[in-house]
């Protein structure tokens, strides 16, 4: 099977769920892959086993020019170009152009369609993220209107969409007329392999790793925490990797409490914050049926630390942990997450039996998912 990749990401920041994803399969026997970017391969993003990279640059030198179009016509005139000129580069021998999406990136899924008809092969979409992002995220009608329009000539021309949980599935599904004979498929976002098995910690720090914004909102978490530091004035928040202003920050919290949250950048060495934390923290959406499963869950589940998760009714969180005694599911609510910041530090105090995660760990591991995506592009050529 001779496959194209295409996926975003920057020199030094590339996406490492797609890279894992990648290198696994590009491993595997009877699998020839080349891989277009729009950056160039260097010693720090190298992806073993690809045949053949393809670099084309691409630049949005007139942003605001580019963002009307989307949102007024819903055309991609930069992006159509780039495609073209990708098409040019590219080798003609392919079974399958796999199309890798995040974010709100439309560019993959659009060079994709234009090669895969050019070489008359099967069109493929891998999507970590629902595109456009549903109502909330978006917050003018009219962007969502003209990514939605862009996604329904693009995604219709797919022979096989793959979504990283059920309900963002069903979601994507919903968002453009099928091609005959489509083909779906839920592969999960993967976890790395690193595993972080620490000793109990006697540190009350509760930890969040990653970003808020839009409607993923920490309010509730600083009114719950606020609730805990009557009870444990030792108790620590930790917020690593904010990139926007914490809007509610300084009028939840007084100056005295807010001596206690540590807001740090980003950083990829978690290993240390693990060992020390006593509880790790997971912020939905706060939005009912939102598709949305924070790709850090995965990683926190390697890690042995009972796991605090903020999440509406109807989620992917809901579906995929209930009965899980060392996840503990919160309602958005300050009420609900004090409960379960409460019970998770009584939890922690205590030994901890974490096997029951290793069904969940499976089900996010690179080999399964690779695993399920392999099956189904074969069975696409079959």
């Amino acid at each position: 099977m001779k496959i194209l990749a295409i996926y975003f990401g920057s020199e030094n920041g590339t996406n490492p769920v797609y890279d894992r994803v990648l290198a696994n399969i590009a491993a595997r026997q009877g699998i020839e892959m080349d891989l277009l970017r729009n950056f160039p391969v260097g010693e720090h993003n190298k992806i073993d086993n690809i045949r053949t990279h393809y670099h084309l640059t691409f630049t949005k030198k007139m942003g605001s020019w580019y963002r009307k179009c989307v949102r007024w016509f819903g055309t991609t005139p930069i992006s159509d170009r780039w495609s073209k000129q990708a098409a040019e580069i590219v080798a003609q021998d392919y079974d399958v152009v796999l199309a890798l999406c995040a974010n709100s990136q439309l560019t993959p899924a659009v060079c994709g369609r234009i090669i895969a008809q050019k070489v008359g092969c099967k069109f493929a979409i891998y999507g970590v993220d629902a595109i456009p992002a549903p109502g909330g995220w978006v917050r003018k009608k009219n962007d969502y209107n003209g990514r939605l329009r862009i996604v329904r000539r693009n995604w219709s021309a797919a022979d096989y969409v793959a979504s990283a949980n059920k309900h963002m599935l069903e979601y994507q599904l919903s968002t453009f007329k099928h091609k005959p004979n489509l083909q779906t498929s839920v592969v999960y976002t993967t976890s790395p392999d690193e595993w972080h098995i620490n000793p109990p910690s006697k540190r009350p720090l509760f930890l969040y790793t990653g970003n808020l914004y839009g409607l993923r909102t920490p309010d509730h978490l600083f009114g719950a925490f606020k609730r805990i530091l009557a009870e444990r004035p030792d108790a620590e928040l930790m917020l690593v990797g904010m990139k926007f202003k914490l809007r509610h920050f300084k009028k939840i919290l007084t100056p005295e409490e807010q001596k206690h949250v540590t807001i740090a950048p980003y950083t990829d060495n978690l290993a240390p914050l693990f060992a020390e934390a006593q509880v790790l923290l997971d912020i939905d959406a706060d939005r009912q049926k939102d598709p949305f499963l924070s790709s850090k869950i995965a990683s926190y589940l390697r890690v042995n630390r009972v796991i605090v998760c903020e999440t509406g009714k109807d989620t992917p969180s809901r579906e995929l942990f209930a009965g899980y005694r060392t996840i503990l599911q919160c309602n958005h609510s300050a009420e609900s997450m004090y409960e379960g910041m409460k019970r998770a530090l009584a939890m922690a105090e205590k030994e901890i039996d974490f096997s029951e995660r290793q069904p969940l760990i499976d089900l996010f591991s690179v080999e399964h998912n690779c695993d399920t995506l392999c099956t189904d592009l074969e069975r696409l050529l079959s």
